[in-house]
């Protein structure tokens, strides 16, 4: 049987950058662009590239941070603005929030962050032991669990809104953020800030492959050493760790066999992956799947 490793992902990172840039060059049809800069690792390749093809005045960085959001986003994404010297440009979207009954929702009544990411990481996991993000995206789950994430995922598509408003004002176009690893598994919100934009750069990676250009194009290393941390649910530090119970690299050994065809019941050995976790990921592989190929169907 064929094994799958680490290097089975391995990349020219030198020869992808050089792909990449001419594909935002060839995109790029207004002013320039903006990204939103989160200061995690997918935010800061897609910017750090988009300032390689176009040059730093024609980048702006968008901070879209909110009241219950987590201080350190803010500050690693300084940090990238600063060590890519282009402007940034921050818009509290709070007051959006707080209009769309956001911040009505149980957990926010907690007075600490602290007892809000207890809460959340309590209430991850069910009492049957599935995940209740998981169960959530496959239509179950109870009405408390549903009205939670629905109030995480509006932060994501209100941060959408306002970066098409800056960017439609200034005439520029939005970069998004998503990639292979988050699409394929539904770990990026549908219609989210990272899910809908004009330019999808890396979308055709993994997650692995990512932190490959990261090295290649300097990336600060207080960045390449954060976690996957989507900065919209207390308590959730790393997606793939604290959703699937599984690393972001084995994540992304599995979704490559998946891929590439290969019988289910012979990933866990061919990826060295436990069994348990390998079935939590071909589950929401195959949810997520079914969630893409959105219901808007006419029969013929």
């Amino acid at each position: 049987m064929k094994s799958i490793s680490i290097e089975t992902l391995q990349i020219d990172p030198g020869d992808a950058v050089e792909r990449i840039k001419d594909f935002i060059i060839s995109s790029c049809t207004r002013d320039g662009v903006v990204v939103p800069i989160s200061g995690g690792l997918d935010s800061s390749v897609v910017a750090t590239l988009c300032v390689a093809a176009l040059g730093k005045a024609k980048v702006t960085g968008l901070q879209l941070p909110e009241k219950q959001g987590n201080p350190d986003a803010e500050y690693y994404a300084n940090m990238l603005a600063k060590h890519l010297d282009i402007t940034s440009v921050r818009i509290d979207i709070s007051p959006m929030l707080k209009a769309f009954g956001t911040y009505s929702y149980i957990l926010s009544y907690f007075p600490t962050r602290r007892w809000k990411e207890r809460l959340v990481r309590r209430f991850m996991t069910s009492a049957e032991g599935e995940s209740n993000y998981v169960r959530v995206l496959n239509g179950q789950g109870d009405t408390l669990i549903r009205k939670g994430l629905a109030s995480f995922f509006t932060k994501q598509r209100v941060r959408l809104v306002a970066a098409y408003s800056y960017a439609e004002k200034n005439n520029l176009q939005v970069v998004g953020c998503a990639h292979k690893s988050e699409e394929l598994t539904g770990l990026c919100v549908k219609y989210g800030i990272d899910d809908a934009a004009d330019l999808m750069p890396i979308g055709h990676l993994y997650r692995t492959q990512i932190m490959q250009l990261a090295q290649t194009l300097g990336i600060p290393g207080e960045i390449l050493e954060r976690t996957p941390n989507p900065d919209i649910i207390p308590g959730i530090t790393d997606k793939y760790q604290d959703v699937l119970g599984v690393t972001a690299e084995n994540v992304d050994l599995v979704l490559y066999a998946l891929e590439n065809q290969f019988p289910e019941s012979e990933i866990a050995e061919a990826t060295g992956v436990a069994e348990d976790g390998v079935a939590r990921i071909v589950e929401l592989y195959r949810v997520a799947k079914r969630n893409s190929e959105h219901a808007k169907k006419v029969e013929d």
